[in-house]
């Protein structure tokens, strides 16, 4: 796999049904109880300290890393500004919601962001040295011109009470890393 688009597009789902095959069921379901249509990944799931992820090369990871982060942030941006559609939405998408581990915080929304933390983290300092780090800066800025294009196509197939480059640049503003062309003009 070379590039984002290919990934997303013809793998991205595959993977993700895949990582929920193999986290503990007690993960999966997490923010409402008794409702097993609103998926959830657990901040420790996506961590070194386990093998959920394993299935997938370093590679891999920072691409399915990269579209999870940008799945999680449209979903979390369409509850927050478009709360009025986000139920049409949710019953379009599914998406999964990103939570904390325990008790106290499985049902609280995580940032979006946190996922490339996640990755990256090891409570087990040699597991931590082992183990490469995931880069997903080039990832990222390769998938943004990709998740734009799919986002705004979706909100004028399926959402047209929803302005796609306006939903977008909702998103944009919640970006961990500055694209490439922001660096570049300073």
């Amino acid at each position: 796999m070379t590039d984002f688009e290919t990934y997303y597009t013809n793998k991205f789902r595959q993977d993700i049904l895949k990582f929920f095959s193999t986290i503990p069921e007690r993960s999966k379901h997490t923010f409402s109880i008794g409702d097993r249509t609103t998926f959830t990944i657990q901040y420790q799931t996506l961590t070194k300290d386990f093998n959920y992820l394993d299935f997938l090369d370093i590679k891999e990871k920072a691409f399915f890393g990269t579209a999870l982060f940008f799945t999680v942030l449209v979903d979390q941006v369409c509850f927050t500004h478009f709360r009025q559609q986000y139920d049409k939405f949710r019953k379009l998408t599914l998406y999964p919601k990103f939570v904390g581990n325990s008790p106290s915080t499985d049902q609280t929304n995580f940032c979006p962001s946190d996922i490339f933390a996640a990755f990256n983290y090891s409570r087990d300092n040699k597991k931590k040295d082992e183990t490469p780090r995931i880069e997903f800066l080039e990832v990222f800025n390769n998938a943004v011109p990709v998740m734009e294009k799919e986002t705004t196509i979706f909100f004028k197939k399926h959402l047209t009470e929803i302005d796609g480059q306006s939903f977008w640049a909702l998103c944009k503003k919640e970006f961990p890393y500055r694209l490439k062309d922001q660096i570049t003009s300073e």
